[in-house]
Order: C-alpha cells, then sequence, then structure tokens
C-alpha cells in the first residue's frame, strides 16, 4: 500500500471515530508499528491530527498543532499554586512499598517537595529529579537515552526501551495539554511513545 493511501486511511479513521491507536492501524493497514509512528509523526507535523500516546486524535474544526513548546525554566513560573496542590495530593498516594514512576516536569519535580521519608523507590526520566530525590536519600533509578535540554527529560528509543523492563506500582505523569477528547499531549514524538 502507498503512504499516501494509508496516510487517507488514518485520517479517514479519525473523522470517524475521533481516535485510534497505533495497534489498531497497524492490523488496519497490515504494515509494521515503525511504519504507523511514522506515519502519524508525519501528518502531525504537517498538522493533520495530533500524536498522542499510543495512537493519535482528530483535530477539532479550525484546530491547528503547535509544535512549541516552553522550557522548564517558563513552565516553573505559571500555575505554581495549583501545580503545589496537585503535587501535595499526588505525593499523598505513596505507600512505603511502592515502586514509582516519576516523569519529567515541573508538577511532578513539587511531588519531591511533598514527599516526607519514604521508602518507595523510584524510577525517573528527569536528571534533576533523580538528584532532588537522591539528595532526600530515597532510593531512585534514571532511565537512559537522549537528553533534551528544554524539558530537562531523557527521552526516546533507549528511553522507552528502559521503561519496558520495569513494573510499577504507581505512576505520576507530566503532560503538555489534558482535555476530554484527545487525553493527554506533548508536542514533542519522542516523548509521546
Amino acid at each position: 500500500m502507498l503512504t499516501e493511501q494509508r496516510y487517507q486511511i488514518i485520517l479517514d479513521l479519525l473523522k470517524e471515530k475521533k481516535s485510534v491507536t497505533a495497534t489498531e492501524l497497524k492490523e488496519i493497514l497490515d504494515t509494521s508499528e515503525s511504519t504507523v509512528r511514522r506515519d502519524i509523526t508525519a501528518l502531525h507535523k504537517a498538522g493533520k491530527l495530533i500524536k498522542v500516546f499510543g495512537g493519535a486524535v482528530a483535530l477539532e474544526e479550525g484546530e491547528t498543532v503547535s509544535a512549541y513548546e516552553p522550557t522548564v525554566e517558563q513552565k516553573s513560573e505559571l500555575y505554581v499554586k495549583e501545580k503545589r496542590k496537585i503535587a501535595q495530593y499526588a505525593a499523598e498516594l505513596i505507600e512505603e512499598e511502592d515502586f514509582i514512576y516519576l516523569d519529567a516536569g515541573t508538577t511532578t519535580g513539587y511531588m519531591i517537595d511533598a514527599l516526607g521519608h519514604t521508602d518507595a523507590v523510584f524510577v525517573t526520566n528527569a536528571v534533576s529529579h533523580a538528584q532532588r530525590l537522591a539528595a532526600k536519600g530515597i532510593k531512585v533509578f534514571l532511565i537512559g537515552g537522549e537528553l533534551k535540554s528544554s524539558t530537562e527529560a531523557v527521552i526516546g528509543a533507549q528511553a522507552m526501551k528502559n521503561l519496558q523492563e520495569y513494573h510499577f506500582t504507581k505512576g505520576f505523569f507530566g503532560a503538555n495539554g489534558i482535555t476530554k477528547a484527545e487525553g493527554f499531549t506533548t508536542p514533542d514524538a519522542n516523548e509521546a511513545w
């Protein structure tokens, strides 16, 4: 099947269903997962759909996709009161025997401030989170991969491969956006998968 034909099938499915998973597309298109990911990425870059973790969602009428992402420094100055409140609540969900994934991000970073002594073990893709957790005497593992300077997150295929080795009891994730229709979003394909 030609690339343009796959693109049209993906867009038609999104028009009908509003969202589609990479697994569904793999079966429907009878192609590899890597081809599906490339197609979704290409259509996302072309502004035809929104790439999300595990698939894609349709654009609303007149909606556009923005690839702009503020830096951690810029994000740290936004909604501080709200982020701290969310972080406090999230930190209270952690139990002593938990094995936690703590994603990079400013809100997840505030969780570290809210943590008391814990025997929970953490895995993170944020260098600064790992340093701060270790400084509190908390056992932490840092995943490997490409370091994205603007978000200070370890991303990419190697990071995903590392994460697949773990079985977490709880996970706390950052996102650039969230809506009922699209779920969690990020403008960077290397962070979405």
